[in-house]
């Protein structure tokens, strides 16, 4: 119910933006079976593969580095109809191609103009909340982003099996129906260059003080965040199966809690916590993550590692929502979109690090688990923005 609540109180355009991301995000079907697509069905080599949907995270992070000078050229809502428009006609171009240069091309592009979507709603988030709801805000956008993501790859591994091409063709259908629905509520809600970086409501400043001191700050505290959270989808499997005694089935049970709990708890978790500063609210996120993916490190019980999953999906829940407001925060009109590109890139990176990171330290009995090690730093991490909060060139206490 405090779910629906919060939806219900956001405005007219973040409803739209609710509505719109779930559609897309409904439609990731492709993605998560690229790999295994060209090599059963292009009979491309499995390292080949993996090149290919490594080119495609880096055309995300490339995209994630010059976002906010297009997003100010631009406007964020042209960005995302231009980033859904143009991830439907690579989707529909894709099944089609079998020369692997052009498929190189093909998935930095795909990766690009999916990934554009992402620091583009977060400025449309930016622009259409005040400082106070912000938080619950960017919840919201979470939600729509878990539940589509919960949705789109169980959709797409029914799919995959009957007709592989087709999991490319519905996922341009929903991403034409979310540019649909996007340009209906542009009509509705014109938007000039700017001003999804400079909506009236927003509250940021014409100049922030000590920005970039501070957003280095907060982007080196959410590296580790990024590449810890990447272990589950990247290594978790890989882990069960291969490190531990228990039965595989415990990877989809581990999944299954951490969705149900995010879409759940989160918007009303955000909601009670929305009048704390971003100060102790990571702090609180950085123990939940750190307790629980310490925990992780111990894979021979399974009652702790439920246990550990309870508490890293409540880390998750406020660290992440406490992260992107507190970029908004610290930033001036004319570079919050800059700088929110530069945190999604911190996921990319996290995403690419983390598996290798995971898979060096388990072949090495010596060197600590990767579970562990996350856990530890974040704790830490925990402990420093304790300190550095006190500083007034480090952190931003009143936001």
């Amino acid at each position: 119910m405090g779910t629906l609540h919060a939806l219900r109180g956001l405005n007219a355009r973040l409803q739209a933006l609710f509505m719109i991301t779930l559609v897309f995000r409904t439609g990731t079907l492709a993605f998560p079976f690229y790999a295994a697509y060209l090599i059963h069905q292009h009979a491309i080599a499995p390292g080949t593969a993996g090149l290919l949907v490594g080119v495609y995270g880096a055309g995300a992070l490339c995209t994630d580095l010059i976002i906010g000078g297009v997003i100010k050229r631009f406007s964020a809502n042209r960005v995302i109809l231009g980033s859904l428009l143009l991830n439907a006609a690579l989707l529909l171009v894709i099944p089609s191609v079998d020369n692997t240069l052009a498929l190189l091309l093909l998935s930095f592009l795909w990766g690009a103009c999916y990934e554009a979507f992402t620091p583009a709603t977060f400025s449309e988030t930016v622009a259409h909340s005040s400082l106070e709801t912000r938080k619950v805000a960017f919840s919201c956008n979470r939600l729509a982003i878990n539940i589509g993501m919960a949705i789109g790859p169980l959709l797409g591994s029914l799919i995959f099996l009957r007709n592989a091409d087709a999991v490319f063709y519905i996922n341009a259908l929903l991403s034409l129906l979310a540019f649909a629905t996007c340009l209906r509520f542009a009509r509705s809600l014109p938007v000039t260059p700017g001003a999804a970086v400079a909506g009236k409501d927003e509250g940021l400043p014409e100049q922030a003080p000590h920005e970039r001191s501070r957003l280095l700050v907060i982007l080196l505290a959410a590296l580790p965040v990024h590449v810890a959270y990447a272990l589950p989808p990247t290594f978790l499997s890989a882990y069960i199966i291969n490190y531990t005694e228990l039965p595989a089935y415990y990877v989809g049970i581990i999944f299954f809690i951490n969705a149900l709990l995010v879409i759940v708890f989160e918007v009303p978790i955000n909601l009670r916590m929305a009048h704390l500063s971003s100060s102790r609210s990571l702090i609180v996120g950085f123990l939940l993550a750190g307790s629980g993916f310490f925990l992780m490190g111990f894979g021979q019980v399974g009652a702790l590692l439920l246990l550990a999953t309870v508490l890293w999906s409540l880390g998750e829940m406020i660290v992440f929502p406490g992260i992107t407001h507190y970029v908004s925060s610290i930033s001036s009109r004319d570079s919050v979109a800059r700088n929110l590109g530069y945190y999604s890139a911190g996921v990319n990176i996290g995403v690419m690090v983390a598996p290798s990171l995971a898979f060096m330290l388990v072949s090495r009995p010596a060197l600590p688990s990767p579970w562990l090690l996350a856990g530890c730093v974040l704790l830490l991490f925990a402990i420093a923005v304790g300190v550095m909060k006190r500083s007034a060139l480090l952190w931003n206490e009143q936001a």
